[in-house]
């Protein structure tokens, strides 16, 4: 009779655990679909969401945009041309952890004197030179044509950060988006377009 007992409650016991580690699974399952399925959205929002432009302490023109959160397979059906760029780098997209593209926009004005010169010691020529912190630029005209030399230096501070939070009336139980901030040194450049892109693994 005793024995009995034992092997019931065994069996019990068994089947008990059998049931817990099932459900276990299921709830592990739930929260990683449900995970995977609120990063697909705040995929498809910060993709729609446009750059946001804001000044630093020190004056300078900063944009900050939301950073996706992509599979490698996501990555490959979403943006081919990332992939094509990847290619020609010679990179294998498994080994890439962040893709990160910054477009700028340069618009000086320059506005400089036009000096007498000669060319060869008999050609009559006008020349002209401008140099400041971010550009080096020099010409000559010789008759009806100009030719111009142009350099520009620029330096872009970027930092991948966790910024907002994504709801933030939840406070301290709402996860923070992965954000980007870009700034130029160039008080002559304005970013439009920014994508960081983190590799989900």
């Amino acid at each position: 009779m005793n024995l009995l007992k034992n092997k019931a409650f065994l069996i019990t016991l068994v089947i008990a655990a059998i049931w817990t580690i099932v459900a276990i699974i299921f709830v592990g399952k739930y929260f990683r679909e449900r995970a995977d399925r609120e990063r697909m959205e705040n995929n498809l929002a910060a993709s729609n969401k446009q750059i946001e432009y804001y000044e630093t302490e020190n004056g300078q023109l900063a944009a900050r945009t939301d950073a996706l959160q992509l599979h490698n397979d996501e990555l490959k059906q979403l943006y081919p041309e990332i992939m094509a760029e990847l290619k020609n780098l010679k990179i294998p997209a498994r080994r890439v952890e962040n893709y990160s593209e910054t477009v700028i926009h340069h618009d000086k004005e320059i506005v400089t004197k036009l000096r007498d010169s000669l060319l060869y010691d008999t050609v009559p020529v006008k020349v002209f030179n401008y140099q400041d912190e971010f550009y080096k630029v020099s010409g000559i005209a010789i008759a009806d044509t100009q030719k111009v030399h142009i350099e520009s230096t620029d330096s872009l501070i970027q930092v991948v950060y966790r910024g907002e939070r994504y709801k933030p009336w939840l406070w301290i139980f709402s996860r923070r988006k992965l954000q980007q901030s870009i700034v130029s040194k160039n008080p002559n450049s304005k970013i439009v377009y920014a994508r960081q892109i983190k590799i989900e693994k």
